[in-house]
């Protein structure tokens, strides 16, 4: 059944043209009580890092470095960025973010600019969310197709007001570059071409990597690969974060919660930060399959990530507003306004227990919607509720927290292996004999399409040069191999029934 918003979800509200004395005045005050605060996710260098390695090590990645690609220590092979090899303006703005990497975190390159294949997906994925304004494209709200969005309002002034006279406010309303509570959605970021940790990045490094004349920037170019797949797996778990698919910033992220009015974020995040770290983070589950790299963030089926996040969790501002409740009230009626308060039809609302006053209780999750791999999970706590005199209060609270995590967390990752093989799907099987390579494909959805398999023969000096093309879908391919050749490869630039593709092997000549 297709969701639709509830009847009385609320409109954007306009900012007013003219701003009176008055209004500025309160619009200070909001400005002062909610400092300015970019766009913020689960916490890059713990809950992202986490997340990242776990997909990765659930997925097919490191057997695939190693029997495609020739590098025998898998995920753990060092991997070499020159940044001489990168444009001036990459180097600058790409090196700066990951020199202010934690090296405690493991994943910084060294001073050489060397680090394992893992440690280069894990910094994509941190840096993806660095500058933090980058955080304002990994909404996506999938009932209604667009990504963050609540401008407008007095809120919103004071909001604008607070940024102006922050450090760097001036020169950002100048620019143009302040965050202003909207942003382009994830689906359409992870395809950006400013995104530079974004899918286009990772299809073209990939491609580089194997294709490239010379030793020094395959390397680099393999390195940004890795990088890109991790901002794009950054991209996919941000799918799987409550208030990252309800449009739900303003309550989430500038609502009360820290210690001190200058401390605020999203609830659930600091929890899972806080409780699980990095290395804390659950395993993820088996590997989901999709049929497209989009449709593990949403699809038609709504079985996208985006898609089940958003419909069978509360994010604080997507929550059911407090029930008024006098003499003549009835659990009915109380039921009745909840329901209708709700921005999303989904997650549906049970039964309420009214019964004493000051008694917190639990509404629990349709056990079907939790459903993985066919086999159910565990009572599931949806939300908190309190009757208190004259009302009841809807609220998520530690208990809500432990069982959210506990559901999210793994699926996060599964979806994440699952994307990685998906993107890796396609092998390029050469079979090397004496003076000749026979070139096949395997592995790909259907059959390839406006792509052909392009050959290298690498010399005794690392340097790769074209010799031959072989077309997929045809009886295997056998090519001479050039004199002098120690080392073949190959790389599949195309399409099948699941998308685009970049397919690369290699291979020594023995």
């Amino acid at each position: 059944m297709t969701e639709r918003p509830a009847a009385r979800a609320t409109p954007a509200i306009r900012a007013p043209a003219i701003v009176g004395p008055a209004v500025l005045v309160v619009a200070t005050f909001v400005a002062t009580i909610f400092p300015a605060s970019p766009a913020r996710a689960y916490d890059p260098a713990t809950t992202h890092a986490g997340l990242t390695e776990r997909a990765v090590l659930a997925s097919e990645l490191h057997r695939t470095l190693a029997r495609r690609l020739s590098r025998p220590l898998g995920l753990f092979e060092p991997v070499a960025l020159r940044r001489a090899d990168l444009d001036s303006g990459e180097a600058r703005t790409l090196g700066g973010r990951l020199d202010a990497l934690d090296p405690a975190g493991g994943y910084r390159p060294g001073p050489d600019g060397v680090a394992p294949a893992l440690a280069w997906i894990v910094a994509g994925t941190v840096i993806a969310e660095t500058p933090a304004e980058r955080g304002q494209n990994l909404f996506f709200d999938p009932v209604r197709g667009n990504g963050l969005a609540q401008a407008g309002g007095l809120f919103q002034v004071g909001y604008g007001l607070r940024m102006l006279f922050d450090a760097g406010g001036m020169r950002g309303a100048a620019t143009g570059t302040n965050f202003n509570l909207t942003g382009r959605p994830s689906t359409e970021w992870l395809l950006a071409p400013d995104n530079d940790v974004g899918l286009p990045v990772f299809y073209d490094q990939l491609e580089a990597a194997v294709a490239g004349e010379l030793p020094g920037p395959r390397g680099t170019a393999l390195a940004r690969a890795l990088l890109a797949l991790g901002g794009t797996l950054a991209v996919l778990e941000d799918a799987g974060d409550p208030a990252h698919v309800r449009n739900d910033f303003r309550r989430a992220y500038l609502g009360a919660g820290g210690s001190s009015p200058f401390d605020r974020g999203s609830p659930f995040e600091r929890y899972v930060a806080d409780t699980f770290g990095r290395t804390g983070v659950p395993a993820a589950g088996a590997p989901v399959s999709r049929p497209t790299v989009m449709a593990y963030i949403t699809a038609a089926d709504r079985q996208g990530l985006a898609d089940r996040t958003q419909r069978r969790f509360f994010s604080d501002g997507t929550l059911p507003e407090d029930g008024i409740v006098d003499r003549d009230t009835t659990g009915a009626d109380v039921m009745r306004d909840a329901r209708e308060s709700l921005p999303y039809a989904l997650p549906a609302l049970p039964r309420l227990d009214l019964r004493g006053l000051g008694d917190k209780r639990y509404l629990y999750a349709n056990a079907a919607l939790d459903r993985s791999d066919g086999a159910p999970m565990g009572r599931r706590r949806l939300l908190a509720y309190l009757r208190v005199p004259g009302r009841v209060r809807f609220f998520l609270d530690g208990g809500v927290y432990v069982d959210t995590a506990r559901t999210l967390l793994p699926e996060i990752g599964a979806y994440g292996a699952g994307l990685i093989d998906h993107l890796f799907r396609a092998e390029i099987r050469l079979d090397v004999t004496a003076d000749a390579v026979a070139v096949s494909i395997a592995g790909a959805r259907g059959d390839v399409q406006k792509g052909e398999v392009r050959l290298y023969a690498e010399d005794a000096d690392g340097r790769r040069r074209a010799f031959g093309t072989a077309v997929p879908g045809t009886s295997p391919t056998s090519l001479t191999i050039p004199a002098g050749t120690r080392r073949i490869a190959a790389v599949l630039r195309g399409q099948d029934e699941a998308g685009e593709l970049v397919a690369v092997a290699e291979q020594p000549v023995r």
